[in-house]
């Protein structure tokens, strides 16, 4: 297998030998980043053929930079290709903005473009530069640079960024194209997000299980079976008569007292069991508003009207239902002098 022509120390050998004979230096870390991204074009063929956007089309030698790309006052490095296996012309800016740094791209005569933002001191060492490779005691240049895994990070983005899209499918040994799961990240990984605590679950009714929110071993009573021990006299004790599908409905005849069914179901202990949205248990979802003034279906005594020695606790009008009728409203204007 050929070796991989973008290998961070081949990079750093080739950076040094295409930098101009009289001008080896490296001013700033937007220098070393700007070198760092001409040698990896220079490594992939690309052709060299000037430095600014108005000079005209002059190919350099062995991609070396003219002595005056880094020293014309402009912050922006600018460099001009072409490539054997395109008839395009390619543009490549390396631009300082602030702590970043913008690479841009653009195939000139397709508007092909693409682009890289990255923050500059992930990659380069600021306090290394400046650097000048002419002098025999500098240090060696690969302490420019973060760290051979931060240039490998940075080639990967540019390859997928910028050099995969100006050419697809580009060949050359040695060379092979990034996808979008293998590239690295060309930053410090993001922090993971938090989750938003999940929204409060609504209370459940007392007895999810039971459709009819009754306790458990209480079944519901049919309220067509009202009135049944009138036409059944004998109480039921006909043994061809198919048993009843609901409990007795004892004394639920025509007369009726305190305890007849139709004023509500009872529990254990003559305790009246109501549904969970006030009321006999039979009103839909939310059939009574949360809050709302709203007096119990039936004449039993509501939570806040309690029996009293089981005799109806009275209240004003407007208190609760009580065994009573319950006079909520007030008497008309003149009702009571009607008989004087």
């Amino acid at each position: 297998m050929a070796n991989n022509v973008l290998d961070p120390s081949a990079l750093v050998g080739l950076l040094l030998n295409i930098l101009p004979p009289t001008n080896k230096t490296l001013t700033s870390p937007h220098d070393g980043l700007a070198a760092l991204v001409h040698t990896a074009f220079s490594a992939l063929s690309f052709r060299l053929i000037a430095t600014d956007d108005t000079s005209s089309a002059k190919e350099h030698p062995n991609n070396v930079l003219p002595d005056d790309w880094n020293t014309k006052g402009l912050v922006d490095r600018t460099f001009r290709y072409r490539h054997d296996q395109s008839g395009l012309e390619f543009v490549v800016k390396v631009i300082k903005l602030g702590q970043r740094t913008l690479i841009s791209a653009i195939a000139v005569e397709s508007d092909k473009s693409a682009s890289l933002d990255v923050a500059t001191n992930d990659f380069v060492s600021p306090s290394f530069y400046p650097y000048d490779a002419a002098k025999s005691d500098t240090p060696p240049l690969v302490h420019g640079f973060i760290s051979s895994n931060r240039i490998t990070d940075f080639i990967s983005q540019l390859k997928l960024k910028i050099i995969q899209k100006l050419i697809p499918g580009l060949r050359k040994e040695g060379y092979i194209e990034e996808t979008e799961d293998s590239s690295s990240n060309a930053g410090p990984a993001p922090r993971a997000e938090i989750p938003p605590p999940a929204p409060p679950r609504p209370d459940s009714p007392p007895y999810p299980d039971d459709p009819y929110f009754l306790p458990p071993g209480l079944r519901p009573r049919n309220p067509l079976e009202i009135g049944r021990q009138d036409l059944d006299p004998f109480g039921g004790i006909n043994p061809f008569q198919p048993p009843s599908l609901f409990p007795g409905n004892g004394g639920d005849g025509m007369f009726v007292g305190p305890g007849h069914p139709i004023f509500g179901m009872r529990g254990n202990r003559g305790q009246e069991m109501r549904g969970p949205w006030g009321g006999d248990g039979y009103l839909p979802p939310m059939g009574a508003p949360p809050g709302a003034r709203f007096d119990p279906i039936g004449p039993n005594p509501g939570p806040f009207n309690p029996s009293f020695n089981g005799r109806p606790r009275r209240g004003p009008p407007g208190s609760g239902n009580v065994r009573d009728p319950d006079n909520d409203e007030f008497m008309p204007p003149g009702a009571g002098d009607m008989f004087m």
